[in-house]
């Protein structure tokens, strides 16, 4: 029993070895054949080409279209309803900006305009007549103001003056009435004395001078004539002798009763003349300053026709208005192009009602294009205004504007700027590459170049005769060219044509270029 079990326990061992070396046995056999196989695969014929450094361009496409470029096209329409009398182009004439392009019927706005000029007349004599008047009044009231003015001037003066007049007479009067009043005094009494003296001593001379003169002609010595004189000469001093005698008893007697009274009538005279010169000066005074207010007063009535004139010119200024609006509105008749191009549409013919809402023309500048792109949001968070882009058709443009991001379709669109072209239309399609990044002198290869293994990215390089699988890193990719930014270096010959059959480490031979 336990030899039989000893028996059916070594079977499988048995069994087991058996296998083993059988499958020994199959894998030397088929590494034998991978080698003689290899050994009798023919080399792979390659083309290469080395990996330069040089700038290459990251760029994100967008599908656009040729527009217009702003400011390039108009729409024209009147700014005014009207009948179109005339459509002087038609649809791809060429014209210039100013070029009369139609005109509406202007039959009302001329009468319009000629009812407008001949009330900006009107109301440019009316406003002349005004100012005139507030001129003229302003000179009245001017010169009234200064009359018076002179007239308070000479008013004062003349009051002054007989005011003076009338205090030196009252000053004077008083000074009689006083010297009446008082009498004489001893120092006039002794000098009507003494000048009595004098006029008798005067006479007492003239005496003997008369009798010497007398004795003289008697003796026929002196002449008659001589007498004569001494005898006037003795009357001249009598006469004196009596003068001061009795201007020595006034003296001595003192002033009589008729006397004072008289002098106190003149002191009362010379008062109420004083009295009355006030008066009569103050009430002078009184007109002159009446006379200023009542001048000063018309400053109001010059200020109403000052106010009159203004409105008369506002007035005026107005009417000028009402013209230059109706000569605006004519004008708006005659339509212009405001730009030079070609005309696109014609839209309405003459004898058709034309309204602001109606275009009549449309016309572009085919030569001023733009290129309206649109791209998906995130990309666009990349571009810049001023950055170049590529096109489809050769050229290059530049953007101008980023619009908003579109909530329904999550795309933003790009306005770039276009060079002028004769062979591209408004509306055509193009391809727009925008070059979000340079990356300068990279290592780039073609990009057929690179492949994708295990997804990894790899290029063949050239090992003598064999082909050497090296892992790389890319980075910008463009339609032809790849950036290697790790795993090659620049210079290294790099396989283009016949990679996609190769293994790493295959016999290749490299075909000239």
């Amino acid at each position: 029993m336990n030899q039989k079990a000893l028996v059916l326990h070594k079977v499988p061992a048995l069994w087991i070895s058996f296998f083993a070396s059988l499958g020994l046995l199959a894998g030397c056999s088929k590494k034998a054949t991978e080698e003689e196989a290899k050994a009798e695969t023919p080399a792979a014929v390659v083309t290469v080409t080395k990996a330069e450094r040089q700038d290459i361009e990251e760029t994100v496409t967008a599908q656009g279209t040729f527009q217009s470029a702003q400011g390039a096209a108009a729409k024209l329409a009147p700014q005014m309803a009207g009948r179109l009398v005339s459509v002087l182009v038609k649809e791809g004439d060429q014209v210039t900006a100013g070029q009369i392009l139609a005109t509406l019927d202007t039959r009302a706005l001329t009468a319009q305009t000629r009812s407008a000029e001949a009330g900006y007349r009107a109301s440019t004599a009316t406003a002349s007549q005004a100012q005139l008047a507030a001129r003229a009044a302003a000179s009245d009231q001017e010169s009234s103001v200064r009359v018076a003015q002179l007239a308070i001037d000479a008013a004062r003066v003349e009051q002054e003056g007989a005011v003076q007049a009338a205090q030196t007479t009252l000053t004077l009067a008083k000074t009689d009435l006083t010297k009446t009043l008082a009498g004489a005094r001893p120092q006039e009494i002794l000098q009507a004395q003494s000048a009595l003296r004098q006029a008798e001593a005067t006479r007492t001379r003239a005496v003997k001078e008369v009798e010497r003169q007398t004795f003289l002609l008697e003796k026929g010595v002196s002449a008659r004539r001589q007498v004569e004189d001494a005898q006037t000469a003795l009357t001249v001093a009598e006469t004196t002798v009596e003068s001061a005698r009795q201007t020595l008893e006034l003296l001595q007697a003192g002033a009589r009763q008729e006397d004072r009274e008289a002098a106190q009538l003149r002191v009362r005279q010379a008062e109420e003349a004083l009295s009355q010169a006030r008066k009569t000066g103050e009430a002078k005074l009184v007109q002159a300053k009446a006379l200023l207010r009542q001048a000063e007063k018309q400053t109001l009535a010059v200020a109403a026709k000052v106010q009159e004139a203004r409105a008369a010119q506002s007035g005026a200024g107005k009417a000028a208005a009402d013209v230059e609006t109706s000569r605006t509105q004519s004008d708006y008749a005659t339509l212009r192009a405001p730009l030079s191009g070609v005309v696109v549409r014609r839209l309405l013919n003459p004898g058709d009602m034309a309204d602001p809402a109606a275009t009549i023309l449309e016309i572009a500048n085919s030569r001023q294009l733009d290129i309206l792109a649109t791209l998906p949001a995130d990309d666009a968070l990349r571009v810049r205004p001023g950055q170049k882009a590529h096109l489809s058709s050769g050229e290059m443009a530049r953007v101008i504007s980023i619009g908003s991001v579109d909530p329904q379709t999550n795309l933003v669109t790009l306005r770039l700027q276009a060079g002028s072209s004769k062979s591209v239309r408004a509306g055509a399609f193009i391809l727009v590459k925008v070059v979000i990044r340079v990356a300068s002198q990279a290592i780039v290869v073609p990009k057929e170049c690179v492949l994708n293994h295990e997804r990894k990215s790899v290029v063949f390089i050239v090992k003598g005769d064999v082909a050497k699988e090296t892992p790389i890193t890319t980075g910008v990719e463009t339609d032809t060219a790849v950036e290697i930014r790790s795993g090659l270096a620049a210079g290294a010959r790099v396989i283009t044509l016949g990679q996609y059959e190769l293994s790493d480490g295959a016999k290749i031979k490299v075909e000239a270029p």
